[in-house]
């Protein structure tokens, strides 16, 4: 079983990634599982990890498959990022 998780972001440095389950109202989460990484651990902008290395609640491990991975892709730090900077219109 794998999971694929595409941030869509760089990032530098420690890493806490947490996957919560919300209600569709948003009224309510739960921890799934959570990973700790450095960046300079990540290789070809990928990250995989297996069931033991991940961070999950103690009576949830059963939950998840011996065969479960985590992939997570980042983007590539050599990519052209857009500019997001905001439009703010200045009334009189």
């Amino acid at each position: 079983m794998l999971v694929k998780i595409d941030i869509q972001c760089r990032v530098q440095g420690d890493v806490v990634l947490e996957c919560i389950h919300t209600d569709d109202d948003f009224s309510h989460e739960e921890m799934i599982f959570s990973v700790m990484f450095l960046t300079a651990f990540v290789r070809s902008n990928i990250l995989v990890l297996n069931r033991d290395e991940v961070d999950i609640l103690w009576d949830s491990k059963d939950q998840f498959p011996r065969d479960f991975n985590i992939e997570v892709l980042f983007l590539d730090a050599d990519a052209v990022m857009p500019n997001l900077t905001s439009y703010h219109s200045q009334g009189k």
